[in-house]
């Protein structure tokens, strides 16, 4: 819990710095969690937060992190993950009206797909965030190993599929990404959204056997939505070649 309570000022103001997605999207129980996190880094002006839980019944660790927003970091999160061996089976990202990114990924060790106990490799996977976070990993170099299907996925066949929705959203253009599941592939899709100068606001990725499903909440470098046939044209072109590379 909180060192001291909130008053009503500090509660409003932090409940006014989240989107209606955002209490929508998780448990009261997590909210809290989030808060304390949230509050316990602002006090201190850390520049970052990164808090693990294990869930061994679920299988998973559930990573939250709570820094700056800037283009690129989930991208680098993704990857960092990514180059530490784990499977992200779902995340959700969000960027408060303040331009801070709330992220949680829920992961687990990509051989045994099961929950990551021990601190130390949690420990490393913590120092591999911070380095990509700080440019002082090449991620498209490191990942350029770790890019081979795993065998369960060889056995199955994904049709890709990406939608761009403008009207699910009054601010955002909506990018539906569908494919089979790849070590790295967050990681591409996020680079590939970069690369096209869109900027995500909000993300959920949903993982289900060897399908993974991606919503993208973006908008370009000048806060519009994709607006031009030729430009969404692009895009899905190219997130699709993403999803299709090996």
């Amino acid at each position: 819990l909180p060192e001291a309570p909130w008053d009503q000022a500090a509660i409003d103001t932090y409940v006014g710095r989240h989107d209606p997605r955002y209490w929508l999207g998780f448990t009261p129980e997590e909210h809290l969690r989030h808060a304390v996190v949230v509050g316990a880094t602002d006090a201190r002006r850390a520049p970052l937060a990164i808090d693990f839980r294990t869930d061994e019944f679920r299988a998973r660790t559930d990573l939250l992190l709570y820094a700056a927003d800037h283009p690129g970091l989930f991208m680098k999160v993704a990857g960092a993950l990514a180059l530490s061996g784990v499977s992200i089976v779902d995340a959700h990202i969000f960027t408060t009206a303040d331009g801070m990114a709330l992220d949680t990924l829920g992961f687990q060790d990509a051989g045994t797909r099961l929950a990551l106990t021990d601190a130390m490799r949690l420990e490393r996977i913590r120092d591999n965030i911070e380095k990509a976070l700080r440019g002082e990993i090449w991620l498209e170099k490191a990942l350029a190993g770790r890019r081979n299907l795993p065998k369960r996925a060889d056995v199955f066949e994904v049709e890709p599929r990406v939608l761009i929705d403008n009207t699910a959203s009054r601010t955002h253009s909506v990018i539906e990404v569908n494919g089979r599941d790849r070590p790295g592939l967050l990681f591409e899709l996020a680079r590939t959204l970069k690369d096209l100068g869109l900027v995500i606001h909000s993300a959920h990725v949903s993982t289900y056997g060897e399908r993974v499903v991606d919503v993208f909440y973006v908008k370009d470098v000048f806060g519009l939505k994709i607006a031009h046939r030729s430009k969404m044209q692009r895009v899905q072109k190219q997130l699709a070649e993403a999803l299709t590379s090996a």
